[in-house]
Formats: C-alpha cells, sequence, structure tokens
C-alpha cells in the first residue's frame, strides 16, 4: 500500500502518450473560460512542442466507451467514480467526465453542481490512504460550455507491477473496463494481473514436483544443444548436460541440490515434467475450412493438432507438418549445404509468429491454451497473456519486457527467433514483400491476451496432398485421383460395399480395393463404420471429415 494514491499532472507539463486519448482544456489553476470548441486551437508545451487537443464534443458525439466515462455529478461525487477509476486504471486508461448526462443516445454538458467542492473532494479522497491500492496517475481538465462547468480526469494505465487497482483495501474490488461499462474483475483475472505484477518471473521458478532423473526429455535436450552448438562455436560440445543447464541458468542449486527451473521443464522436460508443471495443452492447431469471416460450419475443423508436450517437441510437431502440407515452390541451391532452398514463402513470418505464442504464453494461466487457427484466407495466432509494453510502440526497436525471459532467451541463443524489438517489423516487411497485406495484431489489456492475424492465404488452399496421422491434420484440399473423386462422389451416406461398387459400376474388388478405397482411405477421405470388424455384414463406408470438405472443394 502507498502512502500517496495520486499523482497529479498539470496538462501544460506533459505531452499526452502516442496514440492515446487526450481532453484539451484549460489548466485547472487558470481561470479562462474554456468551452467545447477552444481545445481545437491547440496549447503550447515547454521545449518548443504544440499538441492540438481532440474536442470534448468529439467525445460526447462517440457516447462512452472503453476510453470515455460520463457521469452527471449534480449533487456531488458519485461513489462509482472511484470504480471507473480502478478499471481505467487496470485496462487502458482513460477519461473520467463529470458534469454530463445522457438523453436518450445524446450526452450533453448538464454540469457539475459545485465543481471546486467535486474536483477537491475527488482528489482529496484518492490521496486518502486505503482508497487505492496503488498510485494512479490523474490529469485533470476543466470545461467551461453555456455556464456550466465539466471536470475531466485523465486516468492512466498502471504499469503491471501496480496492478491490480483496488478499493477499499479489499482486492475483491477490482474493475476492469469492458466495452462502456466498468465491471468488477472475476478471480481469474485477478490472478492474471498479479502473476504479472511479481518481479520474480514463472518460467525462472524451481520446479519440484518431479525428481531430477525423471524431468527432462533426452531428445529433447540433445536437439538443442545440438543447435545450441552450431549457433554458438566455442562453448564445451561434451560437457555435461546437468551443467550445462546449470550454467545457463536452466538448474539452479538449493540446499545443496540441483532443482530444475520452469523455463528448463517447458523447454526440454519429460511428459511427466510437463503434465505436472502445466495441467493443460502448450498448443492448440485447427485446421479449418472457411474463412476468418466466414459463418462458422456445423464441422467447425478439418483436422486438429493439440500438443501436451514441451516446447522443444511441439515446435517439432508443428513443424514437420507445416513444412508437408505447405507448398513450397523450388528456389535455387543453397551454395553451402547444396540442398534445395525450398520452404514455403512466408515461412519465416510463420517460424516467428508460432515462436511468439510458445515463448510469451502466460504458462501460470492454467485455463486457457495458446491456439494456431489455419482458415483459408489467413492464419490466426491467439495468445493467453498480453504484451507488457505499449501497443503503439510494439514496432519500434529495442529491448521489450517479456513474461517468460528465459525461455525466450533459451530459443533465441538458437536463432530459433528474432532478436528482441525486430520481430515484429520482420514479419510486417517480409509478409508485404511477398505480397499480402501487413500482419494485424490485437493487444487485449481486458481479458490478457495476444492476438495476431496473417491474411491473405486464401490461394494456399490448394495443391496438397495430405498425411493424415493420430497427431496432426491437413490445413488444405488434398489433390485426388479420378477414381478417388468418382468414389467421394458416389457415396451417400453410410453405404454397403456391394451398393457402392454399383454404382461405380465395378465388379472387380481387387481392382475397386487398389485404385479406390485404399487410396481414399490412406488420405483419409473415407472410413468404416466398424473398423474393428472389417469383414463384418453390417459393415459400411462413409465420407469422413476431411473427405465432405474434399468433395464440396471438388465440386
Amino acid at each position: 500500500m502507498h502512502s500517496r494514491a495520486v499523482r497529479r499532472r498539470r496538462p501544460h507539463r506533459q505531452l499526452p502518450p502516442e496514440g492515446s486519448l487526450r481532453l484539451g482544456g484549460a489548466d485547472p489553476g487558470d481561470n479562462s473560460p474554456t468551452n467545447l470548441e477552444s481545445s481545437a486551437r491547440g496549447s503550447h508545451h515547454p521545449g518548443g512542442h504544440m499538441t492540438t487537443q481532440p474536442l470534448l464534443a468529439d467525445l460526447l458525439r462517440s457516447g462512452e466507451w472503453t476510453g470515455a466515462e460520463f457521469k452527471a455529478a449534480r449533487q456531488g461525487l458519485p461513489k462509482s467514480a472511484f470504480e471507473t477509476v480502478s478499471a481505467f486504471a487496470n485496462t487502458r486508461g482513460g477519461c473520467l467526465v463529470l458534469g454530463v448526462t445522457q438523453d436518450g443516445e445524446q450526452f450533453e454538458v448538464s454540469g457539475v453542481g459545485e465543481p471546486d467542492k467535486v474536483q477537491n473532494d475527488f482528489l482529496s479522497v484518492l490521496h486518502a490512504d486505503g482508497k487505492v491500492s496503488h498510485d494512479v496517475d490523474i490529469t485533470e481538465h476543466r470545461y467551461q460550455h453555456d455556464g456550466k462547468v465539466a471536470l475531466a480526469f485523465r486516468i492512466a494505465e498502471n504499469p503491471r507491477t501496480r496492478k491490480p487497482v483496488y478499493l477499499d483495501g479489499d482486492i475483491r474490488r477490482t474493475f476492469l473496463r469492458k466495452g462502456g461499462g466498468d465491471y468488477r474483475a472475476q478471480p481469474h483475472e485477478i490472478e492474471r494481473m498479479l502473476r504479472d505484477q511479481s518481479a520474480d518471473r514463472w518460467d525462472g521458478q524451481p520446479f519440484t514436483r518431479v525428481s531430477l532423473d525423471e524431468v527432462f526429455h533426452s531428445a529433447s535436450l540433445t536437439w538443442y544443444r545440438d543447435r545450441f552448438h552450431a549457433t554458438n562455436p566455442g562453448f564445451d560440445v561434451e560437457q555435461p548436460h546437468h551443467e550445462f543447464l546449470h550454467d545457463w541458468g536452466y538448474l539452479v542449486k538449493e540446499s545443496g541440490a540441483f532443482l530444475p527451473t520452469g523455463a528448463s521443464v517447458a523447454l526440454f522436460g519429460s511428459l511427466r515434467g510437463v503434465r505436472n508443471l502445466l495441467p493443460r495443452p502448450i498448443l492448440d492447431v485447427q485446421f479449418l475450412g472457411y474463412g476468418s469471416h466466414d459463418e462458422m460450419p456445423e464441422t467447425r475443423w478439418i483436422d486438429r493438432l493439440v500438443s501436451e508436450v514441451n516446447i522443444v517437441e511441439t515446435w517439432q510437431q508443428l513443424l514437420a507438418k507445416y513444412l508437408f502440407f505447405m507448398p513450397k515452390p523450388f528456389r535455387d541451391i543453397d551454395s553451402e549445404t547444396l540442398e534445395r532452398r525450398d520452404a514455403p514463402a512466408g515461412f519465416r513470418v510463420f517460424r516467428e509468429a508460432a515462436m511468439n505464442l510458445l515463448i510469451h504464453q502466460d504458462y501460470g494461466d492454467h485455463s486457457r491454451k495458446a491456439v494456431i487457427q489455419f482458415f483459408t484466407d489467413g492464419i490466426r495466432f491467439w495468445n493467453p497473456g498480453d504484451s507488457f509494453g505499449n501497443e503503439t510502440r510494439l514496432l519500434e526497436p529495442g529491448e521489450k519486457e517479456v513474461r517468460n525471459p528465459a525461455i525466450a532467451m533459451g530459443m533465441r541463443r538458437i536463432g530459433m527467433c528474432e532478436q528482441a524489438g525486430t520481430g515484429l517489423r520482420m514479419m510486417r516487411r517480409e509478409w508485404q514483400a511477398i505480397g499480402y497485406a501487413a500482419p494485424l495484431y490485437e493487444n487485449d489489456r481486458v481479458h490478457k491476451a495476444f492476438e495476431s492475424f496473417l491474411p491473405q492465404l486464401r490461394e494456399v488452399a490448394v495443391e496438397v496432398t495430405p498425411q493424415v496421422t493420430p497427431q496432426v491434420t491437413p490445413q488444405v484440399t488434398p489433390q485426388v485421383t479420378p477414381q478417388v473423386r468418382r468414389l467421394l462422389d458416389a457415396i451417400e451416406g453410410e453405404m454397403r460395399l456391394a451398393d457402392l461398387m454399383g454404382g461405380l459400376g465395378l465388379t472387380d474388388r481387387k481392382h475397386f480395393r487398389t485404385q479406390y478405397w485404399l487410396p481414399a482411405s490412406e488420405q483419409g477421405l473415407i472410413e468404416m463404420t466398424l473398423p474393428d470388424k472389417p469383414n463384418s455384414s453390417k459393415q459400411r463406408y462413409r465420407l469422413t471429415e476431411l473427405g465432405h470438405f474434399t468433395r464440396q472443394r471438388n465440386q
């Protein structure tokens, strides 16, 4: 608890943050009147800066939403004003405007009854110990219109280390701004803010639930070290694993014993280790047969990969299938390795987006998982955990504060992701270079999530032959032989073999099996209703979800 709960800022001493909502008006200490339109003149700031403030009239026309809250305050300061302070400070910041009422869908200045008293009451209560849990940065503005006074308070978003902002010493009185209202935060939302508040990062915490001799997946650790030594020559390749991990901070020593950190288990952990660390999947990959703005069909996805193994294994699974299913046009020969350079167009961008999911998600959140969705018009990446930084500066170079620094550095050391502060700019540059629109990003402060979208990929949904496995599935329409296409067109519901062959005009079972059934079955397009009893008299044959989708596409 801080002894001073408000940092009061005079408007002429601070330039509003880039991209933030700015209210114009005179300094509260200035007796000159300010009407609704006067702020269009702009105000001069020391150092030669000139700002043009948006008009209060613009806010009134736009109405209440995430960045503005209006209250009448005719008879004094409303108690709900402090809920708005908590909500804005915990979310994206915003403006609390007193002296405004709503008439239908219109907002108008009705005036504050005693503006000086209301302003002093508001600020003095915020100063009082016990009302607000953390310091809050507030800038005041005063407006006069037709002899009426409106008071505006610009409330800045608090940094993660000063969240949650709650009221009256009761953390249950934590509020968030959602749409045009202030809502009491749910327990899981408060827990996310408390995790982000901690100076001790999740991935640096010792892990004790599984013994050291069972906690690591040796193949993943070997894979990582092979790439580490190839990327960083000069280190001892014969160094024992435990010494290597200790040197790089993935093993910590407590009471004479080595303990793995959360980062080491997430990166290289055995299945037992990962499941005890994280009781939910690391990644959910969905291959969808419709566009991102289309109505969801009855069949939600064609196939799906849900990974519950460590980050290294998850990346290997995702990479293998991505490279198999995406078109790989031959370009040239690598002069050093003499191998074909035929990675899918935009692969570096996809890898960076996927790595961002694996590196930056909130692993302390046990109720949500990262999701990649392959639509016909783009790829969506959704991550549990928002970016700590200001989203208006995401594309700027320089170091950014990250949620899992040990995991991030581990992957950067082997060249699996771009250096800090360069990844999103590279993604935009390279995605546009191959002819697509710039990637889209949304940093959701309310739900503490980050989403990116690589748009305009509809043309990749062709010319791929899938290889279905229990772990992963295709995102695209497979190529089929003329015989398989005839078979798909002939199947209606569940059919007997004799009826199916009769519909195709076939009598030779061997020919049907080798030219029709086996190719379609191997591609995952058709299936038996009784797969455990292939010779049953009750056996029937039907299309799979992928089969329905492929037939629809081919038609």
